[in-house]
């Protein structure tokens, strides 16, 4: 539809994408050119000039859904410091561990609601993220980010 714009898909980054839509919207319909435009049109990718790309993702999705789910972990109870957090094995499954400041264990299941990616810990901002579709929870398994809109679910872990 002629003279029609429509900017979506913003998720967490709304504050800095719709500022930038924006700007390129108004210039389309004042006629002028955008040096933004092509880095924000929806139909730039293409899988066959973008082939590396397209790898790396397949790799990334491959090893988030099924290779880190199946290999065990590097780390045990004993490795997780205090204010932090990881992946540990316990009794054959996967434990998101996090220690607070006082030692206090915090145990979820360290599998994204969304799609089942493994979790990673980021010790920074003292989350769990999902490698695949940037979901976040706090320590205590809740939503902080979407796509996913579920709780992780706790593990009682002593």
């Amino acid at each position: 539809m002629p003279k029609i714009y429509v900017a979506t898909g913003y998720n967490k980054w709304g504050m800095t994408s719709s500022h930038v839509a924006a700007n390129i919207l108004a210039d389309k319909i004042l006629g002028k050119e955008n040096k933004y435009e092509e880095v924000y049109s929806a139909t730039r990718f293409s899988p066959i000039k973008n082939s590396g790309e397209m790898g790396n993702i397949l790799k990334e999705t491959y090893n988030s859904l099924i290779a880190n789910n199946i290999k065990g972990s590097n780390y045990t109870i004993e490795d997780i410091g205090k204010e932090q957090g990881g992946v540990i094995e316990h009794n054959g499954d996967k434990v998101g561990i996090y220690k607070d400041k006082e030692g206090k264990i915090y145990a979820v299941k360290p599998q994204c609601k969304h799609l089942g990616c493994l979790l990673t810990w980021n010790n920074l901002d003292k989350t769990w993220d999902c490698p695949c579709h940037g979901s976040k929870y706090d320590y205590l398994g809740h939503v902080i980010y979407s796509p996913t809109v579920e709780d992780l679910d706790k593990i009682e872990f002593e």
